[in-house]
């Protein structure tokens, strides 16, 4: 195993790369990310993150820059399975990354090697660093919060240990939430919660260090569970999904809320899924009533081929005819925009087809598309254009098109592909088709439910 001595030391390159990485996650892979109560973070004192974990590389992302204005790098500890490779290993002990070793990887003898990771890492906290971990030990593929492992525990009570005891080790609880899992130009939300101590475990650590764990591993899920959107039971999850998002504008206008603002949407998806477990306990006839309603209006939407959202529109010939207009006016910039993004675009892609986790995609498409294949494709074609025109000036102004070109693109095929939703929508009343019309009534019926079960 590679050394990790120092982990938390920077040089140049780290920094440029930083640089680099943070403006193109905030401004281009993102179209907003939101990181709410910065202030949360103890400044100048040793921090234990943890978070849930649903999107592999981009949770990590999200973070690392979450501390930005902190001034401080993370040191993360990832599965130890990517550092099968010595120049992976290499590359992601430069990256301020850490293998933690699994049963399920290494079998239990190999487990022996957490033990110099966890120094390590107490070593970090020890000099007043940060260390995150996301304690599932795996990522979920939807809303939902995993089991926690112990391992953060045991490395935040050796940093306890190598003080003496005598230094506050802060846990700091964080979630991430997406509005999409895949693709560009989503949002991205990280909420700090308020950080918490652990002295008063000292003295059971001491005498039963494993029960100490576990009561601290169960308190902290209880601080991260509270941040983030757990839909709890995963064989509804269908349902519950489906009547957050249907019903979450709503909440919002009845509390004179904006719903163009992202954290308001956590907010109130948070307490329609929460008043929906309340009503599981409290009314099991009218929440079996609910899901069901919920269940076989989600099937006749698969029916038809639309989505709920176009049924939040009201039905009118001229907006069609307008909207319709708009999307003719956006083809010509998604054209320019294939021709110029299409190959780096979907060079990530030749890698993804054998990936059979999802939820790994984006950290693909992240890495290689919009880290690498970008930017030497954006070179390739300003060279190209500063050659064929003679004037620097005309291709440097090519080059700034190019990434602008990108986010058009991407919300020009959105513009183009809800207009298709709307078109099928359209033929649907027209001709009176009778799941289109099962579909408002069950839409109604939702949504007249969740008005009585969450009053303004």
């Amino acid at each position: 195993m590679i050394s990790f001595e120092n982990i938390s030391k920077t040089n140049i390159h780290y920094r440029i790369l930083y640089g680099y990485v943070n403006f193109v996650h905030n401004f281009i892979y993102y179209s907003r990310y939101y990181v709410l109560h910065k202030e949360r973070i103890p400044h100048g004192e040793p921090v234990v993150a943890i978070s849930n974990h649903q999107n592999g590389l981009t949770d990590a992302l999200g973070i690392l820059f979450s501390f930005r204005r902190d001034g401080r790098y993370v040191v993360f500890i990832a599965r130890a399975d990517i550092f099968r490779y010595k120049i992976a290993a290499i590359l992601l002990r430069w990256l301020k990354i850490m293998p933690a070793f699994r049963s399920v990887d290494v079998g239990k003898e190999g487990l022996d090697d957490n033990a110099e990771i966890f120094n390590q890492s107490a070593k970090v906290l020890v000099n007043n660093g940060v260390v995150c971990l996301f304690p599932e030990a795996g990522h979920e593929d939807c809303h939902h919060l995993g089991t926690f492992k112990k391992g953060f525990a045991r490395i935040a009570f050796k940093a306890a240990e190598l003080t003496n005891f005598e230094k506050r080790i802060h846990i700091l609880p964080m979630s991430n939430h997406y509005s999409d899992y895949f693709g560009v130009q989503n949002k991205l939300i990280i909420a700090i919660g308020e950080p918490f101590t652990f002295e008063d475990l000292y003295e059971t650590y001491r005498q039963h260090p494993q029960r100490a764990q576990k009561i601290l591993t169960d308190r902290a899920r209880e601080k991260v569970k509270d941040l983030m959107l757990d839909i709890e039971d995963k064989s509804l999850y269908e349902e519950y999904n489906l009547l957050r998002t249907l019903y979450d504008r709503n909440y919002l206008r009845k509390r004179k809320k904006s719903v163009r603002y992202f954290p308001n949407l956590l907010a109130a998806d948070k307490e329609i899924v929460a008043s929906i477990n309340r009503l599981r306990e409290e009314n099991p006839p009218r929440y079996d009533r609910l899901l069901k309603t919920a269940k076989e209006y989600g099937r006749l939407l698969d029916k038809i081929y639309l989505r709920d959202w176009i049924f939040r529109q009201k039905l009118s010939f001229g907006t069609f005819l307008l909207r319709f207009l708009l999307a003719l006016l956006v083809i010509p910039f998604i054209i320019y925009g294939f021709v110029f993004n299409a190959i780096p675009f979907n060079t990530s892609t030749f890698f993804t087809r054998r990936i059979k986790d999802q939820m790994l995609h984006s950290s693909f498409h992240f890495v290689i598309g919009v880290l690498f294949a970008f930017p030497i494709w954006y070179m390739i074609l300003f060279v190209t254009a500063w050659y064929m025109t003679g004037k620097l000036w005309m291709a440097l102004l090519f080059l700034v098109t190019l990434p602008i070109s990108l986010i058009i693109y991407i919300h020009s095929k959105i513009i183009v592909g809800k207009q298709f939703n709307r078109f099928r929508r359209f033929r649907f009343w027209f001709r009176g088709d009778r799941f289109y019309l099962r579909a408002i009534e069950l839409r109604k019926e939702i949504v007249a439910m969740l008005d009585e079960l969450l009053p303004a």
